[in-house]
């Protein structure tokens, strides 16, 4: 009786054991499935951000030469206001101020 009780047995965990094996490959071929379908959506969002981050590269290059094109505006403005108050000064007969070469 103990040999064949010891084959029941022997029989019933090999069973159980290829069930578990069969069982654990399913799992791991549905995790290999899910992690090749997160791999793919992190490839397109990768994608999609390098072209965002492209075009605002470009936009923030197009402003940023737009502010220096400002930029020389305000200054040749602001050096054409110097020159005509100089001008005016000289006018109304005022002295260099003291510290200040004369050109």
């Amino acid at each position: 009786m103990d040999p064949i009780q010891t084959l029941i047995n022997a029989l019933v965990v090999g069973l159980v054991g290829l069930i578990l094996a069969r069982m654990t490959h399913n799992l791991r071929q549905e995790v290999k499935g899910d992690v090749a379908r997160v791999e793919a959506g992190l490839a397109g969002l990768r994608t999609e951000l390098k072209a965002d981050i492209a075009d605002l590269r470009s936009e923030l290059k197009a402003e940023l030469s737009e502010g220096r094109a400002e930029v020389r505006d305000v200054r040749s403005e602001i050096r054409e206001v110097r020159s005509d108050l100089t001008r005016v000064a000289l006018a109304v007969g005022a002295e260099p101020r003291a510290g200040r070469q004369q050109a």
